[in-house]
């Protein structure tokens, strides 16, 4: 009797564990679909708006465009990157720590870009309106790519310092094992996660002072200009709007942890299946929204992106 209850107890055991498994695997094929899913969306306009960049000659000898353009480019970078750890994790669960610092480093370098790159575009704009006689010298196609590059070597002081620290505590050693790849990863030390914490509220908040003060200087221009000239500051404060609305997007990344922290607090979840959902409503469904905000709204984008469609429709039906 006892043997026949312990063999009961032991399959009972045996099944739970099985469909706890099961379910495991299912979970996670469905966590993937869904960020393939906005990463095919999001990148599927992405690849569109490049494709009009280098398609038409309008848009090489813009400032403007070549700033807007990087910016897709940046957010392309950032959600394959981001896309790549997540499937990783998901599946393998280890990573060699070289390739996860690697991966890190370009996640951080492009998150950084963000801000600072529409902090660019919004002094873009004020440059072509309030000191329109000044942009064919100030805004030159030269001047933008050095700008460009001394972003992206901004953005990677904070990566680049932390992967020196590692190098100074770990031995060589250290870069052939395997870790799991988060956004902690890099960091060793209370020190580390504050600097973090101080460069990245410094990159957002230098972005929102210059969106904000290109944003009045604007709008003050259009109210002193003649009827003739107020269309197109009009727009131009339309667009800083626009930027905002995408800062305001790309500020969420702040709210992660503490959304994070609430969530596990009033709702004893799995902390992987919280930063999953965290990540894919503040993080990655930004990024989806980030193109239809500005590049589908600007009129030579629009413009040929109703052409592009419309050889697509006609196509098809043929």
């Amino acid at each position: 009797m006892n043997d026949t209850e312990y063999s009961t107890e032991s399959n009972n055991t045996t099944n739970d564990v099985a469909v706890s498994v099961f379910n495991k695997q299912i979970k996670s094929i469905l966590k993937i679909s869904l960020v393939l899913l906005l990463f095919i969306m999001t990148n599927y306009i992405n690849g569109l708006l490049i494709a009009v960049f280098f398609k038409h000659n309008v848009f090489h000898e813009n400032s403007r465009y070549i700033l807007f353009i990087h910016m897709v480019f940046n957010d392309v970078l950032d959600i394959c990157t981001v896309l790549i750890l997540h499937i990783w994790v998901e599946t393998l669960h280890m990573m060699p720590v070289s390739l996860c610092y690697f991966l890190m480093s370009v996640a951080i370098t492009t998150t950084y870009n963000t801000p600072l790159n529409l902090a660019l575009m919004a002094i873009e704009r004020y440059i072509a309106i309030c000191r329109p006689l000044h942009h064919p010298k100030i805004c030159t196609l030269h001047r933008t790519y050095i700008i460009l590059i001394m972003m992206w070597l901004i953005s990677f002081i904070s990566p680049a310092s932390d992967i020196l620290f590692v190098f100074t505590v770990e031995p060589l050693s250290f870069f052939s094992t395997k870790t799991i790849c988060e956004t902690d990863s890099l960091l060793r030390t209370e020190a580390q996660t504050m600097k973090r914490d101080y460069m990245s509220i410094g990159y957002f908040l230098v972005a929102w002072i210059v969106v904000a003060l290109t944003y009045i200087n604007i709008v003050l221009a259009a109210r002193s200009a003649s009827r003739a000239e107020k269309s197109p500051a009009k727009k131009a404060y339309n667009t800083i709007l626009l930027h905002a609305i995408q800062l305001t997007l790309s500020t969420f990344m702040f709210l992660v942890p503490v959304v994070n922290n609430l969530w596990l607090y009033f709702q004893k979840q799995e902390s992987q299946d919280v930063q999953y959902v965290s990540y894919v409503s503040i993080v990655m469904f930004p990024r989806l929204l980030s193109p239809l905000i500005y590049g589908v709204r600007e009129e030579n984008f629009k413009k040929y992106l109703k052409e592009y469609l419309q050889c697509w429709k006609f196509a098809k039906n043929s």
